[in-house]
């Protein structure tokens, strides 16, 4: 059962490894590779972002809830999963980098809106009992981070969590309209 988790265990893992290195070895200076927006040299961030955070508390703070939304995820499908994360890392990264502020972005909170937005807007696109279900309890338990979306500190990327947010919606729409074969039954196919 914990074999089907291993994608977001190893996905937090080397968030937390990243930051080990920038902060004991590279005194810090791996930030720079966040997304920087319009500039050429930025575009790398697009990748890097995620798995960069600028200080213990701020990946402390991203570790719950991505761990518990990707885990949901994971529980679905692991090539479900697979597809929200690269497909959500480079189009939220993407819309940050073409409409964010001048500023480095940086931390996995725009691919944790994109979880978020993914799961809590798959019954509009899937019209399941079982996706019902699902959209409410992660709207009921993660739905305070809409607030994240509007702009209330300079040091918080609510861009990267809007642009992450309309990625997870995008793509709940997306691969609503693929069918799957149907498979052996796990703990979490039903939803």
């Amino acid at each position: 059962m914990l074999k089907q988790f291993i994608p977001i265990i190893a996905l937090t893992a080397i968030c937390w490894g990243v930051l080990v290195l920038n902060t004991l070895i590279c005194n810090g200076n791996l930030i720079q590779y966040g997304i920087t927006p319009r500039h050429l040299s930025g575009l790398a961030g697009i990748i890097c972002a995620p798995f960069l955070h600028a200080s213990f508390p701020h990946l402390a703070a991203n570790t719950l809830p991505l761990l518990v939304l990707g885990a949901i995820i994971c529980g679905r499908s692991r090539s479900e999963f697979l597809v929200v994360t690269v497909l959500g890392i480079l189009l939220g990264g993407g819309l940050t980098w073409l409409f964010g502020r001048t500023a480095c972005h940086v931390g996995a909170s725009g691919l944790i809106f994109c979880y978020f937005g993914y799961l809590a807007s798959l019954a509009w696109f899937r019209r399941t009992l079982g996706t019902l279900c699902l959209s409410i309890v992660c709207i009921l338990g993660y739905g305070g981070l809409i607030r994240g979306i509007l702009p209330t500190s300079d040091a918080i990327s609510w861009e990267s969590h809007l642009a992450g947010l309309i990625a997870g919606i995008a793509l709940a729409s997306l691969m609503s309209k693929f069918k799957k074969p149907p498979k052996a039954p796990t703990a979490l196919t039903a939803f």
